[in-house]
């Protein structure tokens, strides 16, 4: 089991990739909520039904599914993502005091379009109320009662009835999105202001704390909107990687920002790297791979790739290792279209239309999109795994002579990169083919071990395959 163990390992970090939440071309969605099924887009104010959803996120403890559903000034929880049936009621309402009420409010109980959501590591939910500018945090989101639960702590404002917008040190106007990185420090993308604010040390703060840092103007009191490496033009959205690079969707500026070690950093510090743009200075919109026409959300998988929900052309693109990519890169992939040139948007388990505010993985590795003018939230089944191969006909159980050849076949709906072997301890080799593949593997005298796995071209790892024979 160990020398088993210890192949997986070893294959798994000579693959093409590392494995990761990948999808094949045009992935079909597996679930959805807010609709009954993949072709209805109807408006509902109900237990199930949704009116632009702008934002989702899953816990990942729970594993229960929040939905920020601006049109309606209200968050559903549903249960389980794993247990979800299409259509499923939500079993609690954020900021309502029932399933049928939409009113806007300015209470600790109550919403006004509410964009962005985070459930962070201590299972907080944060929300970006956008309309009321300000955050709220509730605790143990997964516990809260049906109706009418109360946030505990706000941020932009002083208490929980004051929502006028301000551009200071503790006043937010038209805050859209919300972070929380692996340091405790919570990133607000603030759209109206054109700036994203960090509050650090965000568990020990109280209402109306002042943020500590602020990103796209050069101080607190400035909130003008820009295009260059310093300034943005309506911030929504904001993800940090493993290593505290933060990424920002500047949206009307049609571009993504990075900024590395972004904690560290100055008021006013310039991003480092830039993505739907070939430079700081340009801001043309476009439908093509390496363009992006009003990024609205962002999400980073386990692997560092990161995904974008590319709002007005109906597509979600993603950029594995981002951090290496020169200016205006290509994506790597699309959810949502068939290609990286089509954004006509649709209503069908493979396309979206207008998707905005709102990207999670869950525990599993699926992928959830708000599709906010279809009215539903999608989730997109990952890929992680491959299947072992297979052997033609059965293999000698001994031999005489010192070589030993193999075939057989191997199967993977993302398609088959290599077969990799090894016989014991020895080196990793290379079989011939991959859906059809021969090796030939040398055995000492006695009795060997060949342990043979596949690597699909998402570099997934298959479990090994062992065929057990002695040398006579």
């Amino acid at each position: 089991m160990k020398t088993a163990a210890l192949l997986i390992v070893t294959l798994a970090s000579l693959s093409i990739t590392a494995a990761q939440a990948q999808f094949p071309a045009a992935p079909t969605a597996d679930r959805v909520l807010g609709q009954s099924d993949f072709t209805s887009s109807a408006i509902s104010l109900s237990q199930n039904g949704m009116n632009v959803p702008s934002g989702v996120a899953v816990d990942p403890v729970s594993g229960k599914v929040f939905v920020s559903i601006s049109g309606q000034n209200r968050i559903l929880r549903f249960a389980n993502s794993a247990a979800l049936a299409n259509g499923a009621n939500a079993e609690a309402v954020i900021g309502q005091p029932n399933f049928t009420t939409s009113a806007i409010g300015a209470t600790a109980a109550s919403l006004n379009s509410p964009f962005g959501l985070e459930i962070d590591r201590l299972g907080r939910l944060w929300v970006a109320d956008f309309q009321n500018n300000r955050v709220l945090m509730y605790q143990d989101a997964a516990n809260l009662p049906q109706f009418s639960a109360n946030a505990n702590l706000v941020l932009g404002q002083p208490d929980f009835v004051t929502i006028t917008s301000g551009t200071t040190q503790a006043k937010m106007s038209g805050p859209t999105g919300v972070h929380v990185d692996a340091a405790d420090n919570l990133w607000v993308a603030e759209y109206t202001n054109d700036r994203v604010l960090k509050f650090a040390n965000v568990s020990g703060v109280s209402n109306g704390a002042l943020a500590t840092s602020v990103l796209g103007q050069p101080d607190f009191v400035t909130g003008t909107d820009g295009i260059s490496d310093v300034k943005m033009t309506g911030p929504v959205a904001v993800v940090t990687n493993s290593s505290g690079g933060l990424w920002v969707a500047d949206q009307e500026n049609h571009r993504v920002l990075h900024f590395i070690t972004a904690a560290g950093l100055a008021n006013g510090a310039p991003a480092n790297l830039i993505l739907g743009q070939t430079d700081f200075v340009t801001n043309v919109s476009g439908t093509t791979a390496g363009k992006l026409n009003q990024p609205a959300a962002l999400a980073m998988d386990r692997a560092g790739t990161l995904y974008i929900s590319d709002f007005t052309n109906s597509r979600v693109v993603y950029h594995k290792n981002p951090e290496a990519k020169p200016y205006g890169s290509d994506a790597d992939g699309v959810i949502g279209q068939p290609d990286l040139t089509t954004v006509t948007g649709d209503t069908t388990a493979q396309k979206l239309a207008g998707p905005y505010g709102g990207l999670d993985f869950d525990a599993a590795g699926n992928l959830w999109v708000s599709d906010y003018t279809n009215h539903r939230a999608l989730r997109f089944p990952g890929d992680y795994t491959v299947a072992s191969p297979s052997l033609t006909g059965k293999a000698p159980k001994s031999v005489t002579k010192g070589k030993l050849s193999l075939k057989g076949t191997a199967t993977d709906p993302n398609g088959i990169a290599e077969i990799r072997f090894r016989v014991g301890k020895g080196p990793i080799k290379t079989a011939v083919g991959t859906t059809a593949w021969k090796l030939s593997a040398k055995l000492k005298p006695g009795k060997n071990t060949i342990e043979i796995v596949a690597v699909d071209s998402f570099g997934n790892v298959s479990a090994a395959k062992r065929v057990k024979v002695k040398r006579l």
